[in-house]
């Protein structure tokens, strides 16, 4: 005969999911509809990319006739995994997970970047450094012989960090800061479409321009740039003098 438990279970002793940080809204959003209206790939579905933060990025990337999302390679210091919240001649299929290496080639995972009726909208979600700094580089290959041609080096170190570059990315106390990752991406395809950036100096040849305007990064920095000096115009506006005129 089997003998009755009776030592007691003590669920003080269970491990416990700490209390919201009250500074920071628990908050819930439709990835849908949020990357219906995203200005770029890579957009952060919430405003909170803090030390410690998990931050998902949408992104919604469509195929169609003369398209070309172009390939580049991404490294970044902490971990990244991609969710497939939907697809159709993907080679990532609606529900899949991956988790990347920590450097990564990118490029649109659309079987056929012509066929009009193909689509991916997918999340990678990163785990932002909780100390010290946070890193990343995007890399581009020749087309002709793949020596290296572009690559640029950026500190992503999150904004309540020591290292946090506040020049590049704002203050952490306008209404929106940049995210490193749009900026240093922005930057990229600028170094990548310049003449230099697409020489080849190993083979010479010269490579295509890269579609920026396909992926957004300069367009969601400078929106990014215009609504925190909307955000400060508003408040300077709010506690000008009583009477007087602003330019």
């Amino acid at each position: 005969m089997s003998e009755d438990i009776t030592t007691p279970v003590h669920l003080a002793e269970s491990r416990r999911i700490p209390s919201p940080d009250p500074e920071r809204e628990p908050l819930k959003t439709n990835v849908y509809a949020r990357m219906a209206q995203a200005a770029a790939q890579l957009t952060p579905l919430f405003p909170y990319d803090h030390a410690g933060a998990i931050v998902p990025c949408g992104n919604v990337l469509i195929g169609g006739e003369d398209v070309a999302y172009g390939h580049f390679f991404h490294w970044n210091t902490v971990d990244e995994v991609v969710v497939a919240y939907g697809s159709e001649g993907s080679v990532l299929n609606s529900g899949q997970i991956m988790a990347t290496r920590n450097l990564h080639g990118v490029n649109s995972f659309l079987r056929d970047q012509t066929n009009p009726e193909a689509y991916a909208v997918l999340v990678v979600t990163q785990r932002q450094a909780e100390e010290g700094t946070q890193s990343e580089a995007i890399t581009a290959r020749c087309a002709k012989c793949k020596a290296e041609i572009v690559r640029h080096e950026y500190d992503a170190t999150p904004h309540d960090l020591p290292r946090f570059d506040a020049d590049r990315y704002g203050d952490p106390g306008d209404a929106v800061i940049q995210f490193p990752s749009a900026v240093g991406s922005a930057e990229f395809v600028e170094m990548r479409n310049s003449e230099e950036g697409r020489t080849c100096t190993e083979c010479g040849h010269v490579n295509a321009s890269f579609p920026g305007e396909l992926w957004g990064w300069a367009r969601q920095v400078r929106q990014t740039r215009a609504v925190s000096a909307a955000h400060r115009a508003l408040v300077a506006a709010a506690v000008a003098p009583e009477g007087s005129v602003r330019p």
